[in-house]
């Protein structure tokens, strides 16, 4: 018998968003229902080989089934930068401690990740801004360190939000800030509906504290993999200038 993967749709015009909630940090996009379930059996498989490569065992992710568990259907393009963020039944359920510790720990394992990619770049690189892209990578990295306490904010907490101008610098600072929430997470967040009252969305401002820890890990992964992309633009286009230099 096949090991189900259970899968959440979020189907909108123009495409469809789909996350695993067992594997935190798995998502993908399509531009269609089907497509996108299609790319959740990769996405597992990467999502694995992700955790083996930071040192944990996982189970062979070959022979499952990829299954719906909760279908959202919403009146945007779920692909799209900045869209709005439902909530899913499975995510009304209460945290644990050991959520929360798995959370900082993929937390650690994604941050590896993106200061290994951008550590050593040159600021042309770092502020380099291709067209047709919404963001450089030094505003790739500034959106991660703001929203990573923002959304610790949809909780009604309130964290400071004196940031560092250095980039790399609020990056160290808003981490600190998130860990340290998250090591002594009050228990009456743990459960429960939260309406933030700060910045709050005209479409969907349902938040719970599931949400929360499957978004901080999702957030920094999907700008990683975009920092990759604009790196790897980047690389083509200083070979190619270079080339008609010579």
């Amino acid at each position: 018998m096949l090991n189900k993967v259970f899968v959440c749709l979020e189907i909108g015009d123009g495409g469809t968003g789909a996350f695993v909630p067992e594997y935190p940090g798995c998502w993908v996009f399509g531009h269609t229902s089907r497509s996108a379930l299609r790319k959740v059996k990769v996405a597992v498989d990467e999502w694995c080989k992700w955790m083996e490569k930071h040192g944990e065992r996982i189970s062979s992710a070959s022979g499952f089934e990829v299954e719906i568990a909760e279908m959202l259907r919403v009146n945007y393009n779920p692909v799209e930068a900045g869209k709005p963020e439902p909530l899913f039944w499975s995510e009304t359920l209460p945290v644990s401690k050991k959520d929360v510790t798995r959370t900082i720990r993929l937390m650690e394992y994604s941050r590896k990740d993106l200061l290994d990619l951008v550590s050593n770049l040159n600021y042309g690189c770092l502020v380099w801004h291709p067209k047709n892209k919404p963001r450089s990578i030094e505003n790739c990295l500034r959106h991660i360190a703001y929203v990573e306490p923002w959304y610790i904010t949809r909780l009604n907490v309130d964290l400071p939000c004196r940031y560092p101008r250095n980039v790399f610098k609020m990056l160290d600072y808003t981490r600190d800030i998130v860990i340290d929430f998250l090591r002594d997470f009050p228990r009456e967040k743990m459960k429960g509906i939260f309406q933030p009252e700060k910045d709050p969305s005209p479409v969907c401002n349902l938040w719970t504290a599931r949400k929360v820890l499957r978004r901080l890990v999702d957030h920094e992964r999907l700008h990683t993999k975009y920092i990759e992309k604009l790196l790897q633009i980047y690389a083509k286009n200083t070979k190619k200038a270079k080339e008609n230099l010579q």
